[in-house]
């Protein structure tokens, strides 16, 4: 499973901003775990999801690995989607089209690829629809 982190200097503020976020789990009943660096120089809390009472709470001494919701009164930080590898057996026909798409779009980021890909669909799926009627 994967967890989202938090992880901050261990002094006094740091120390009490734990214990609220600690004790914020309890509240709504959500797992937590707490631990130290080897050093016992970082405060590490680690969840499934994290949920921090105060958004303000999370200031720029703090390092959050997961994504960050914000919300009017409270943030919640997710785990970090990690992307998987598979294995595909594939004919030579298809290998050939992959590699001209890979030579279309090996300048391009993948944010313009996809967005070109659903703009391309889109406008098939609306002149389909002209043509049926």
């Amino acid at each position: 499973m994967e967890l989202a982190v938090i992880s901050m200097k261990n002094h006094v503020e740091n120390q009490e901003i734990s214990r609220k976020i600690r004790d914020y789990h309890k509240k709504k009943g959500q797992p937590l775990a707490i631990r130290f660096s080897e050093e016992l120089t970082h405060i590490l809390l680690e969840a499934p999801c994290l949920y921090i009472p105060d958004p303000s709470m999370l200031n720029k001494d703090i390092s959050i690995s997961g994504t960050v919701r914000v919300y009017a009164d409270h943030a919640e930080i997710y785990p970090q989607k990690t992307g998987s590898t598979i294995h595909l057996f594939l004919d030579s026909e298809l290998i050939d089209e992959l590699e001209q798409i890979r030579a279309r779009v090996k300048n391009k980021t993948q944010d313009e690829v996809i967005s070109e890909l659903l703009m391309r669909g889109l406008r098939s799926y609306h002149s389909e629809r002209k043509d049926s009627r």
